[in-house]
């Protein structure tokens, strides 16, 4: 019978992979709910920033619809009181509406904050268009339309649209235009039933606007906070992930290599050392355990095979 050489066994060199378990449990427990983590932290921040947006933008717009009603709704009033008040003064001469207390505070009404009514001719083939109640007395008299041209300039052409579609037409007409100092007005032109003469009723549409405008600010600057909170968190979210999956990789990664050498010796005949004590409290414990019953049955095995030769 031949003789069986026996000595230490040389144990395989461990097998290399490109997609070992650590990268695997990387892969599965930190790399996927991250990129999901992350999608949905911008779906969420897309979605509130558009809400915020959408809300402020359709408040905004509402809030310029009633100013721009508001406004219109102003020069139709005082428009029906300059209506009554002329045809119970038949014989009041334009020229000296502003001497006349009653239809003076009747033509020039607040408007907002700083806009106001006045009151202005028809332009007609025999005589320019004038104003004949005004907050600034200068103006009375004066040729609106060329005054408007000196005061506007290049933002003329979009008053200047407004009063001339309301004078041929002879109907409420309203409209924007840019005021020297680069802010935009909203203005009515309002006809007084029954004579030449026209209520125009403007001021500044942001004064109506500028809470809301303030309201966005707000809103873009909460956004603003919540997405860097959100990204502090998710920054945090991923160190500790990362830190939990690697450690928990390399341990069972470490645990399950030792049980792979251990069987890797076992297969080559080396069943007298001693497989080192796993504490894991989960299946990898049980299957250490599993290891050294089916080592000590092995080293039994051949222990008997030898007794019988």
């Amino acid at each position: 019978m031949a003789e069986i050489k026996r000595g230490r066994p040389e144990v395989s060199a461990p097998r290399k992979r490109w997609f070992g378990l650590r990268f695997k449990m990387f892969f599965l427990f930190f790399f996927v709910p991250i990129i999901l983590f992350i999608a949905a932290s911008f779906l969420y921040l897309n979605y509130m920033k558009t809400l915020s947006g959408l809300i402020t933008k359709e408040s905004s717009q509402l809030v310029t619809k009633m100013a721009e009603e508001a406004i219109a709704e102003k020069g139709r009033s005082v428009a029906k009181e300059v209506e009554r008040y002329l045809l119970s003064h038949p014989d009041l001469k334009k020229e000296v509406f502003m001497d006349d207390p009653a239809i003076k505070s009747i033509g020039i009404q607040k408007v907002g904050q700083t806009g106001y009514t006045c009151l202005v001719s028809k332009l007609l083939e025999t005589e320019p268009s004038c104003l004949w109640l005004h907050p600034v007395e200068k103006l009375i008299g004066k040729d609106i339309i060329q005054a408007m041209h000196k005061t506007l300039g290049d933002e003329y052409d979009r008053w200047y649209k407004i009063q001339d579609i309301a004078f041929k037409t002879g109907k409420e007409t309203g409209g924007y235009y840019m005021w020297h100092d680069k802010r935009e007005k909203y203005m009515v032109m309002v006809p007084v039933e029954g004579t030449n003469f026209f209520i125009p009723s403007t001021t500044y549409i942001d004064e109506f606007t500028l809470p809301m405008t303030e309201l966005q600010v707000r809103a873009n600057k909460l956004t603003g906070t919540v997405t860097g909170t959100v990204m502090i968190v998710l920054a945090a979210a991923a160190i500790l992930v990362a830190l939990i999956v690697v450690i928990n990789s390399f341990r069972l990664s470490g645990r399950v290599k030792r049980l792979s050498a251990a069987a890797d010796r076992i297969s080559l005949g080396d069943v007298d050392f001693e497989i080192d004590r796993i504490k894991s409290g989960d299946e990898i414990e049980d299957l250490a355990d599993d290891f050294s019953r089916m080592q000590e049955s092995i080293r039994l095995a051949l222990k008997r095979l030898k007794e019988r030769r």
